[in-house]
C-alpha cells in the first residue's frame, strides 16, 4: 500500500469517527503568559508537575508557537532555544545537535523521546529526528538541560528532548494540509482524533519531498540533498475506565534521502575545479546522479508499538506500566558511490537492522502534601547488528562513464546479518520534601542503578533544590550525574582487545527565574559541565593506551525573557555564552572544543493584527565556531538570519487557513563548520548552507 494511499484511507476514517460526540479539551494554544508558565510538564521528574517546581532547567515549545512561527521539523524549533548548537548536512544525519558545547558524538550524548519512549537508534547511529518527524502533531516539546540518567538510563547525558503528541481530544475532528516550497518541496499533512466517554482515537501522518538545495560548487550536477517520500505515520487508542487509562499505540518513521554534504565531492575523478574551502577532491562521495540512478540513498527508519497502563487507585498512589516493541535500521536499498583514488567508483551498500524489547513499571506516592517517592524498574534486550552488514566485493563488473570513468562493485549483494545480544536492567528511587523553608523549598535527591551486560554497572545519582521566596522569583541549585554508552560504530571499529567505557558527565547547574506582572518571564542559567572518558571519533583505531581519551569542561551563562504585551503581541529573547575546553589525556594537547559558538541569540515577536492573521518575525545570531583542528579552513564567521511566517486566521467558518513561511529572509550567505575529522580528504572543512527558502501551506479542518 502506497503512503498517499495510506493517508487517504485515514481521511476516509476520520469523516466516519468526527461524527462522534467529543468531549471539549482545552489546549495551550489558549493559555496565557501566567498559564503557560505553570504548564505541567513530565519530563523533569516522571509525573506532571508546573515547570516551576520541576528540578532541572526546562522550557516548554508549545503547539501554539509551533504554529505561530512556522516550525515544520525539530531543528526548526530548537534553533530558537538558548544552549543549543547544530551543524546542518543536509542529508544524512540530517542535523546533528549538541547540548551546551558538548561537541563530538554526533547526536549521541541528547535523548530524543516521543511521548517518553525512547526514539534514538537503538545503535547508536545519527539519525535522529528530521523531515519525517513533522510537528504537525505535537502538543508540545518539553526541553530538559543537564543529565537525566537517574529516570531514564544511558545517553540523558546533555539534555532530553520529549516531544508530546496531540491526543484525541486535543485534535478533535480532522486536520489535513499541503504545503509546496522551495527546490520542488511538498508535503502533506493530515491529522484526526476523537474522544468519548470512554475511547480516545488518535491518526496521523504526513509525507515530505524535496530535490533540496544545489551545491553547485561541489557539482554542477549537484542531486545530493533530496528526500524522496519522508513519511510519518503515528496512531494510539486509548481506553478510558474510572480508575485507569490503558493505550496501544505505534508509530513509524522513514526518512529515505541523499547523503548531503556528508563528504567531500570526488572533483578529481569527475575533471572539475575543487569544490573550495582546501577540500582536496581526491576522496569522497559522488553527489550526482549515475548510471539512472540517484547519486546516493540513505534510508534510515525506525518503527515502535507500545502497550501500557496508567493505574491511580487514590489521589496520592499511580503506577504506569509499559510494554515497547521497536526497529530501527538503515533500509537495505540503501547505497553510496565512493572513490578513494581519484579514478574509479565503488558502489558501496549499506543496511543494518536492531530490535529492542522494552518493559518498564513505574511508582509515585504521596503519603502526604510533603513528601513524595517514586520508583522504577526497567529491562530491555536489544539485538544489535554487529556494525553495518558486510557485503560481497565484486569485481569482476564494470561500468564506464565517458568512455574511461570506471565505477566497479556494482553487484555486491549482503551477507548474513551478524548481531549480538545485549541485556539492560535499570532501577531507582526518587524522594522529594517539600517544606515552608524560606516561604517554599523542595529538595529532590534520587539515585539511579544500570547493569548492561556490555560495559557493566553504573550509578547515577542527583540532588536539586527548588526555592521560591515570593510568588515571583524561583531558585534552582542541581547537581547530577549522567553516562552515555559506546554505540556500535564506536564499539565495533576498535581494536578487537579493547572494551570502550561509556562516557560520563558531572553538572552543577544554578537557574533563576523571575516573573513580572504576569506579563514578563526572566531566567538566568549558570552551568559548568565537566565530561570525563570521552571517546573521539577521530581516535577509533588507536585508543590501546587509553580507551576513552579525552574530557571536556564547559562553562556557560543562558538568559532569557518572554514577553506578552497584550493578547496581539508576545515576543521573547534569549542569549548564550559558554566556553568549551576539551584534553586529549594521552596527548596532552589542550584546546578549544570545535563547532561550538561562545556566543549566540535570538529574537523574536508575533504580532496578531485584527484578528485576520499572525505575522511572526525571528533572527537568529551564531557567532564565530572553530574548525576542528584538522581543518585547514580555519574558523567559521558567525551569521545573522531572519525568519518570517505569516499565518491567516481560520476563514470559511473556521475551516481553512492559509501561512508562508521564509527562512533566511535575506538571503545571508553562511556556513557550519566541518566535524570528526574535516581533513579536506574525506570530510568538508566546512558545510555549505542554502540561502532562502520558502514554504506555502494551506489547512482544511473538519
Amino acid at each position: 500500500m502506497s503512503i498517499k494511499l495510506f493517508i487517504l484511507l485515514i481521511i476516509c476514517l476520520c469523516s466516519r469517527l468526527a461524527s462522534a460526540q467529543i468531549d471539549s479539551v482545552s489546549i495551550l494554544s489558549d493559555l496565557s503568559l501566567e498559564e503557560l508558565m505553570n504548564v505541567k510538564v513530565i519530563t523533569a521528574s516522571g509525573y506532571l508537575q508546573k515547570t516551576s517546581e520541576a528540578p532541572s532547567t526546562i522550557q516548554v515549545v508549545t503547539a501554539k508557537q509551533i504554529s505561530e512561527r512556522g516550525y515544520e521539523e525539530l531543528s526548526d524549533a530548537l534553533r530558537d532555544i538558548p544552549g543549543i548548537d547544530m551543524i546542518h548536512l543536509n542529508g544524512y544525519a540530517p542535523t546533528l545537535i549538541y547540548f551546551r558545547g558538548m561537541y563530538g558524538a554526533e547526536n549521541l550524548r541528547a535523548l530524543l523521546m516521543i511521548d517518553g519512549i525512547v526514539e534514538n537508534n537503538i545503535i547508536g547511529s545519527n539519525d535522529m529526528a528530521g523531515p519525517a518527524y513533522n510537528l504537525h502533531n505535537v502538543e508540545r516539546i518539553e526541553i530538559v538541560w543537564g543529565p537525566a540518567s537517574v529516570l531514564y538510563g544511558a545517553n540523558a547525558f546533555g539534555g532530553v528532548i520529549n516531544i508530546i503528541t496531540k491526543k484525541g481530544g486535543n485534535i478533535n475532528g480532522i486536520l489535513a494540509e499541503k504545503g509546496f516550497g522551495t527546490f520542488n518541496t511538498s508535503v502533506e499533512k493530515v491529522s484526526m482524533g476523537i474522544r468519548t466517554s470512554k475511547f480516545e482515537v488518535s491518526l496521523s501522518g504526513s509525507l515530505y519531498s524535496t530535490d533540496g538545495p544545489n551545491f553547485s560548487n561541489r557539482d554542477p550536477s549537484y542531486t545530493a540533498s533530496y528526500v524522496d517520500k519522508a513519511y510519518s505515520i503515528n496512531g494510539s487508542i486509548g481506553y478510558i475506565g474510572r480508575q485507569s487509562s490503558t493505550t496501544l499505540g505505534f508509530r513509524a518513521y522513514r526518512t529515505p534521502m541523499g547523503w548531503g554534504t556528508f563528504f567531500n565531492s570526488p572533483t578529481q575523478f569527475l575533471g572539475l575545479p575543487s569544490q573550495g574551502y582546501g577540500n582536496k577532491g581526491v576522496l569522497g562521495l559522488l553527489s550526482r546522479d549515475v548510471r539512472n540512478e540517484r547519486s546516493g540513498l540513505e534510508s534510515p527508519y525506525a518503527r515502535t508499538i507500545f502497550l501500557q497502563n496508567d493505574l491511580k487507585p487514590s489521589d496520592n498512589l499511580s503506577f504506569l506500566t509499559r510494554v515497547v516493541y521497536r526497529e530501527t535500521g538503515i533500509g537495505d536499498n540503501s547505497y553510496a558511490y565512493i572513490t578513494i583514488d581519484g579514478k574509479k567508483l565503488i558502489r558501496v551498500i549499506t543496511a543494518s537492522h536492531s530490535t529492542r524489547l522494552f518493559g518498564e513499571f513505574l511508582s509515585n506516592y504521596s503519603p502526604s502534601e510533603n513528601h513524595k517517592f517514586s520508583a522504577g524498574i526497567q529491562f530491555f534486550q536489544d539485538n544489535v547488528e554487529k556494525g553495518g552488514r558486510k557485503a560481497t566485493l565484486d569485481t569482476n563488473t564494470i561500468f564506464l562513464i565517458d568512455g574511461k570513468q570506471v565505477v566497479t562493485n556494482l553487484y555486491s549483494t549482503f551477507l548474513p546479518r551478524v548481531y549480538d545480544l545485549r541485556n539492560n536492567f535499570g532501577s531507582y528511587l526518587q524522594y522529594v520534601h517539600s517544606t515552608d523553608f524560606l516561604r517554599k523549598t523542595t529538595l529532590t535527591l534520587g539515585g539511579r542503578y544500570d547493569y548492561n551486560s556490555y560495559y557493566g554497572s553504573n550509578v547515577s545519582p542527583r540532588i536539586a533544590l527548588v526555592n521560591q521566596p515570593t510568588n515571583e522569583v524561583t531558585i534552582k541549585l542541581q547537581y547530577g550525574t549522567a553516562y552515555r554508552a559506546p554505540t556500535n560504530t564506536e564499539i565495533y571499529q576498535t581494536p578487537l582487545n579493547v572494551k570502550l567505557k561509556e562516557e560520563k558527565i558531572r553538572t552543577y547547574e544554578l537557574n533563576i527565574a523571575y516573573e513580572l506582572s504576569k506579563r514578563a518571564m526572566f531566567q538566568l542559567n549558570g552551568f559548568r559541565n565537566k565530561l570525563d572518558d570521552v571517546i573521539l571519533l577521530t581516535n577509533l583505531t588507536n585508543l590501546n593506551v587509553n580507551k576513552n581519551p579525552a574530557e571536556l569542561t564547559i562553562h556557560g551563562i543562558e538568559g532569557q525573557m518572554d514577553y506578552v504585551y497584550s493578547t496581539k503581541v508576545s515576543s521573547f529573547i534569549n542569549f548564550t555564552v559558554q566556553k568549551a575546553v576539551g584534553k586529549n589525556k594521552v596527548t596532552n594537547r589542550t584546546g578549544d572544543v570545535p563547532g561550538i559558538a561562545k556566543i549566540k541569540g535570538n529574537v523574536g515577536m508575533s504580532l496578531n493584527v485584527q484578528d485576520l492573521f499572525n505575522l511572526s518575525l525571528i533572527g537568529n545570531l551564531v557567532g564565530d565556531r572553530r574548525a576542528p583542528s584538522t581543518s585547514p579552513y580555519g574558523s567559521v564567521d558567525g551569521y545573522f538570519l531572519t525568519h518570517l511566517n505569516f499565518k491567516t486566521r481560520k476563514l470559511f467558518n473556521d475551516r481553512v487557513s492559509a501561512s508562508l513561511n521564509i527562512n533566511n529572509l535575506f538571503n545571508t550567505q553562511w556556513l557550519d563548520p566541518g566535524f570528526r575529522t574535516a581533513d579536506g580528504f574525506l570530510y568538508s572543512t566546512v558545510l555549505e548552507q542554502p540561502g532562502r527558502t520558502a514554504m506555502l501551506k494551506v489547512a482544511v479542518s473538519f
